[in-house]
């Protein structure tokens, strides 16, 4: 190689070296497995999630304390210039009888909560392993691409070696090694950013489980063709399983529910209420004990209680219309989803046999080139193609498992 085209390709391989730092890190094989077990422990939106579980579950405690016995005790002590001191302690104990049902229907109402919270929990674990998978596929993506383009930087070296030995027998002309080594530059360039994206692919996956992966190499395939439900199979499977619907339908029963609690709002009330007290200036204290029962009927309120019925019940019509809207955005999601996985399945076989025709072909034209009755630009042809159908057919696989894994979050649950 002259001067003026071994810098060039100097420039190129040192940018090599810079952007991949893997090429000298050891690489990490990691499966798909292992990436679901870290995001399931570590990931913070499912923390996130579990908290808000909590925090629901909390609510449905308070509620149902609402209603226990509660005591109180005090006691206080004074002093003025010119007499004795005096105290008092009090010890007194309250507990509501009944309010007419209303805190049956909260401790309800609450319960659904619960579930609900729970239901959107089990969908950030589905999105999160959704978002696990897709990134784990979109790194083997990313890597078999930087395989192939190092393969094809051998390949064209190897070509440049050829052209350079006709070369100099005075078989070829000199517009064969230049030819060589403009292609072998390209080829080191496209492996600069497979590098590239490889590194991307990495990051992508690290925020999806929730820690550094760094140098991680993926050891699961991409998904075989699986037996796909049909439509109407999979939008029953969808309405009944996805945790969004599943939410949603709760949330509409709580809302029901909250027009009867909010309708308790002027309901009457029994309590019991019970209390003993010391106080003086001296021993022995002078005692007082009493006990009552409180019946409170509320006469008016102004219309505060009518108001918060029709405010309810617009909350609960509201909530009604969310779920008819989800719904119809399920049955979209489930045809789209479907159709993407059938697009994808037919594209593999497809991609197989490009690759296959590509090799032939450039097999044939290797041989017609070393035979002397080819040339380099047939055998450039030839390599680009065979290169592009290799990409081609791991594109495929990948669009196939994402594909899937889409699905999979689109029935609301993982195919076994």
């Amino acid at each position: 190689m002259n001067k003026r085209n071994f810098a060039p390709a100097l420039l190129v391989i040192l940018t090599v070296l810079t952007l991949s730092g893997s090429l000298f890190a050891e690489e990490k094989t990691i499966s798909l497995e292992e990436c679901l077990a870290l995001a399931e422990a570590n990931h913070p939106a499912l923390e996130e999630a579990r908290a808000a579980l909590a925090g629901q579950q909390a609510k449905l405690g308070q509620v149902r304390v609402s209603n226990a016995l509660k005591g109180n005790l005090s006691a206080s002590g004074s002093r003025n210039s010119g007499s004795d001191g005096s105290y008092t302690t009090s010890f007194s104990v309250s507990k509501l009888l009944s309010d007419s049902g209303k805190n049956a229907l909260e401790r309800k109402s609450q319960g659904l909560s619960v579930d609900a919270a729970s239901e959107s929990q089990r969908e950030t674990v589905l999105s999160v392993r959704t978002g696990v998978k897709d990134a784990y596929y979109g790194l083997l993506l990313a890597m078999r691409k930087r395989d192939q383009a190092e393969s094809a930087v051998k390949t064209y070296q190897r070509h440049l070696d050829k052209a350079r030995g006709f070369y100099d027998a005075g078989v070829k002309a000199r517009f064969d090694v230049t030819k060589a080594e403009v292609d072998l530059s390209n080829a080191r360039i496209d492996l600069v950013s497979a590098e590239s994206s490889l590194e991307t692919a990495r990051a992508a996956l690290s925020r999806a489980v929730g820690v550094p992966l760094d140098h991680a190499r993926p050891v699961s395939d991409f998904l075989a063709p699986r037996d796909i439900p049909a439509e109407n199979f999979a939008l029953e499977q969808a309405l009944e399983n996805r945790p969004d619907i599943r939410s949603s339908r709760l949330k509409s029963r709580a809302g029901k529910l909250g027009i009867s609690i909010a309708a308790k709002g002027n309901a009457a009330t029994i309590s019991v209420t019970g209390s003993a007290k010391l106080s003086g200036t001296g021993l022995p204290p002078d005692d007082d004990y009493s006990v009552g029962i409180t019946l409170s009927v509320p006469v008016f309120d102004g219309g505060l209680t009518d108001y918060r019925i029709a405010e309810a019940r617009a909350s609960a019509d509201g909530l009604d219309a969310s779920l008819k809207k989800l719904e119809q955005t399920v049955r979209y999601e489930v045809r789209s989803a479907l159709l993407s996985v059938r697009e994808a399945e037919a594209r593999i076989p497809a991609a197989e046999l490009l690759v296959r025709q590509a090799e032939e072909n450039l097999t044939l034209a290797e041989g017609r080139y070393e035979m002397g009755v080819g040339n380099v630009l047939e055998v450039a042809d030839a390599l680009l193609a065979f290169n592009s159908a290799r990409v081609s057919h791991f594109q495929a696989l990948h669009d196939y498992s994402t594909a899937v894994s889409d699905l999979e979050q689109t029935l609301g649950g993982e195919f076994k």
